[in-house]
């Protein structure tokens, strides 16, 4: 999250306004304090100041966010280097940057089977088939890991663009592997 509390806004317009998520804390807000823009042919645009985290949200003359809320939760107990790329995917699906996600998932698979054992600089395959013999992903899950491992294959190596659609597809399994194997891990003795 970045800082914005630090500074004040000055010159603030007061009034109502519908709620939305705010794209920086992820807190859903309805801010009373925002700047208007002058009324063109198009409508207004707004700047909304959020009240818990003092970040501006710009809202379009669609009435439309031009920064969405980032996507997914943040998942507690991961390990650092994978903390890094998760919450990198999460900025490229927040921002549309749907070929960037899907290959930063692709990555991230790599880096959970490397923390969960496997010897690094193995081909792709051998990390899917890692992670599925080990428990790692569901056995019933292991084409939507499959599906990973196609997609960012593809993303990769040919010219097509992924969709939103695919991204996301992509983006709700991965949240799922990483919240099972480390927030809902049982805790380990020491």
């Amino acid at each position: 999250m970045h800082k914005f509390d630090e500074g004040e806004w000055n010159n603030l317009s007061s009034g109502n306004s519908d709620s939305f998520i705010c794209w920086n804390c992820n807190n859903e807000i309805a801010s009373e304090k925002y700047y208007l823009s002058s009324e063109n042919i198009y409508g207004k645009s707004y700047i909304f100041i959020c009240p818990h985290c003092n970040a501006p949200i710009i809202v379009d003359d669609e009435n439309k966010q031009v920064l969405p809320s980032l996507p997914g939760k943040e998942i507690k107990k991961l390990p650092e280097n994978i903390e890094i790329v998760y919450s990198e995917i999460r900025k490229c699906m927040q921002s549309g940057c749907f070929n960037g996600a899907i290959m930063l998932m692709r990555k991230l698979i790599m880096h959970i089977a490397v923390e969960e054992g496997a010897e690094d600089g193995k081909k792709f395959i051998e990390y899917v088939n890692y992670l599925c013999v080990n428990g790692i992903v569901p056995k019933k899950s292991k084409n939507k890991a499959d599906s990973v491992r196609g997609l960012g294959n593809a993303t990769n190596h040919e010219i097509e663009n992924r969709t939103k659609e695919e991204a996301q597809n992509c983006f709700e399994f991965i949240e799922l592997l990483l919240k099972v194997n480390y927030e809902f891990a049982d805790e380990e003795d020491e």
